[in-house]
């Protein structure tokens, strides 16, 4: 550590911005928990004290690696997490209809939290070694493996969320590792029509007649520009076809997909995204409470320790995913601000230093990382507001969590790492 000070390779001000989010998430969930006496959430505000402490002794512990091990060993620390995904499936604890949490010498452990580590370590790896292209699509042999094996595990369990992480995780460090913007366009292309294919089965869902012709115009308009793209971007014949083919084959299985796999709940989720006074007892339920919270406070909030919507318990898991919902109930739009803020200079500051180091193993580690917080705030804070379906997505740093303090810990160690090994390696 003294060394790493002496050459000024530590990250200050990178290490302050976590720091103060993780306190401010300690007294956010203090006030989301204080009045609870007895039951397992009385004083669990000191456990997350001993969290971020361990977080704190962690990243100190990680910086004082020489990155270059990070670098031998990512394919090992990617195999590893993908067992404790296995053990997770095998012999996981169940907890809200998934099986996500596995116990380790008395420790509750969330394997898919470090599957985000082993994933970010391992791409970073491969990428810094081989470059990705459309045009050459067996360059994608090895990362989509990397990628689809922790992401059909996760997504077995089920956890949607987290599936989504590594796939916006692996976008960024694939253009960072050689992609057009075009490029990415045309990989994120199905998705699209994922979406405007079921926009019509959504607004119609527990109606007894369908759209017909007319919930094909969304679809039908995005086809279109698509197609208009490919047309005057002329990429290869190769590229071409796949696209199209993707898209349309995505759009036909998007029905079979809606009536036969989701259940019950994942489509209250979704249908309680567009319209949440549809199931205003069920899956509505916590985007209802989560938007009187937030508008609830105004323009400087009701106070600390003063949110009724808190204090009442209206609001479910208001210590975790939906802690943003406490912030701005008791801070307002301004307190909101100021911790939006922080997020956006913590990620500044991550892209940044990818600009001062040389190395592209630790260049790419950064840009994931980044990725990973980035990600995770947006859909978070986006979700508590009704912007975004519910998907169970914590807000870094603030939300309550040994395995995700962890993680957020590991990942600004690796961020810092990346600063001071950089001389190194």
């Amino acid at each position: 550590m003294m060394e790493i000070k002496r050459k000024g390779s530590f990250d200050f001000p990178l290490f302050f911005l976590a720091l103060s989010l993780w306190i401010i998430g300690i007294f956010l969930i203090y006030s989301a928990t204080y009045f609870h006496e007895s039951g397992p959430l009385a004083g669990i505000y000191k456990q997350q004290i001993i969290w971020v402490a361990m977080a704190i002794f962690i990243i100190m512990a990680i910086i004082s690696i020489p990155g270059r091990l990070f670098y031998g060993f990512a394919y090992i620390f990617y195999a590893i997490s993908v067992v404790m995904l296995v053990m997770a499936l095998v012999m996981g604890v169940s907890a809200k209809g998934a099986e996500r949490w596995i116990i380790i010498a008395g420790f509750k452990l969330q394997p898919s939290e470090f599957a985000k580590i082993g994933l970010l370590l391992a791409l970073a790896r491969y990428l810094s070694e081989k470059t990705v292209s459309l045009e050459r699509i067996t360059s994608f042999i090895i990362p989509g493996l990397l990628i689809g094996v922790p992401f059909l595990l996760v997504l077995k369990q089920p956890d949607l969320g987290t599936a989504g992480v590594f796939c916006a995780m692996s976008l960024p460090m694939f253009f960072w590792g050689g992609l057009t913007v075009l490029e990415v366009f045309y990989i994120i292309s199905p998705l699209f029509s994922l979406v405007f294919s079921a926009i019509p089965l959504i607004l119609s869902f527990g109606s007894d007649h369908g759209w017909g012709i007319v919930g094909a115009i969304p679809w039908g308009f995005f086809f279109l520009t698509l197609c208009a793209i490919l047309y005057f971007a002329r990429p290869s014949m190769f590229i071409m076809i796949g696209v199209v083919a993707s898209s349309l084959f995505t759009a036909t299985i998007t029905t079979v997909v809606w009536n036969s796999f989701l259940k019950d709940y994942q489509k209250m989720r979704i249908i309680s995204f567009i319209n949440p006074q549809a199931d205003p007892f069920g899956a509505g339920y916590q985007v209802i409470q989560s938007k009187v919270a937030v508008g609830s406070g105004h323009l400087f909030g009701k106070g600390f320790l003063k949110g009724t919507q808190s204090k009442l318990s209206y609001l479910p898991e208001q210590h975790t995913d939906f802690i943003f919902s406490v912030l701005g109930e008791q801070f307002g739009i301004v307190g909101c601000t100021i911790v939006i803020l922080l997020f956006l200079l913590l990620i500044v500051r991550g892209l940044i230093l990818t600009q001062s180091s040389r190395n592209r193993f630790f260049n790419l580690v950064m840009v994931g990382s980044v990725s990973i917080i980035g990600f995770h705030v947006f859909v978070n804070t986006a979700m508590t507001i009704g912007m975004m379906p519910v998907t169970g997505i914590p807000l870094s740093f603030l939300s309550y969590g040994g395995s995700f303090v962890l993680t957020m810990a590991i990942i600004v160690g690796l961020m810092l790492n990346t600063r001071a090994s950089d001389h190194d390696f």
